[in-house]
């Protein structure tokens, strides 16, 4: 601000005394706006400014340094008071002064503040438009949680943080394809969720295995299964691509499938009958020696024991 008052002192010399001294009005109004600024009354000076560069306009040519001044100060100004709000959480009233800032920036042509408003204006109906979404995320509602992160992506459409929790609210729905799809645009959008992401199509990719075992799919559910498994092996995986797999005659795929359960889950309640269908899938794969073993752990069982004693008669197991 020191060209300024270079440039005031010059022109106290080279005019009329009553504009003269509206010019000195108009400058201690600028000097005052600065100290009550320098003293952390913001709003107080932003008035002060303005009132400075009302005064200053009426003066033509004569006032335009300090226009000059004023023009860059009160945009920059507001936004910083909007700002304040938004640390305060007062975020209404913060949208109203940082809008009102655009319009200063726009009409006195400050770019800068223009550009950082509109960046803080779209933040923040940003976060207004996530507030909503997850609180109805939060609420089971996720039909409509779904709809809201819409809203959110519309705004932003790199949001990957949105998209991710879309998926979460469409997988709650049942909506496992448009859950996908949100999960792998998630993940395209940012690489540092990509653990977060898979897990979810790990389960994902459960349900849509579990779906088709009810409907009687079998293929659709071991290929389901071993999807998961690709995003994050699991024993519930491991298990549906055993049993699928036996019952398609895939037997080296339904013994190395058992196996990865058994060593993932070794207190499963179903432990002694995926034993004795292992042992089945080692039969049927040639590896009878293996299979003894297996039937040879389960054999005094109440329920399995005599179905696991006659394989042990068959195979001739020592």
């Amino acid at each position: 601000m020191k060209k300024i008052f270079v440039t005031i002192f010059v022109a106290l010399f080279t005019m009329g005394v009553s504009m003269a001294q509206d010019l000195g009005q108009a400058t201690e109004l600028f000097n005052n706006a600065g100290i009550t600024l320098q003293e952390g009354n913001e709003t107080a000076a932003l008035d002060l400014f303005q009132q400075a560069m009302d005064m200053a306009t009426k003066l033509g040519e004569e006032g335009a340094a300090i226009i000059t001044e004023c023009k860059t100060v009160i945009p920059q100004l507001m936004l910083k008071l909007g700002k304040d709000m938004i640390r305060d959480g007062n975020i209404d009233d913060a949208i109203v002064k940082i809008k009102k800032a655009a319009e200063k920036a726009t009409e006195y042509e400050n770019e800068g503040v223009l550009l950082e408003a509109n960046d803080l204006l779209g933040q923040l109906k940003v976060n207004q438009l996530m507030g909503v979404a997850n609180d109805l995320l939060t609420s089971r509602q996720y039909p409509e949680a779904v709809e809201a992160y819409k809203a959110v992506i519309a705004v932003d459409p790199n949001n990957a943080n949105a998209y991710f929790r879309m998926g979460q609210a469409a997988n709650a729905a049942d909506d496992t394809d448009a859950a996908e799809e949100a999960f792998v645009k998630a993940k395209e959008l940012d690489e540092s969720i990509t653990d977060n992401v898979d897990r979810q199509l790990s389960t994902l990719y459960i349900k849509k295995a579990v779906a088709c075992q009810r409907a009687k799919d079998i293929k659709g559910a071991l290929e389901h299964a071993q999807k998961s498994i690709e995003f994050n092996d699991n024993a519930t995986a491991q298990k549906i691509v055993g049993l699928m797999a036996l019952s398609l005659k895939q037997n080296s795929l339904a013994a190395e499938a058992l196996k990865a359960y058994l060593a993932m889950s070794p207190d499963a309640k179903d432990r002694v009958q995926i034993v004795y269908q292992l042992g089945t899938a080692l039969i049927a794969t040639g590896q009878n020696g293996e299979a003894c073993g297996y039937f040879k752990e389960i054999a005094q069982d109440p329920k399995w024991g005599e179905a696991a004693r006659y394989q042990l008669t068959v195979l001739k197991c020592n």
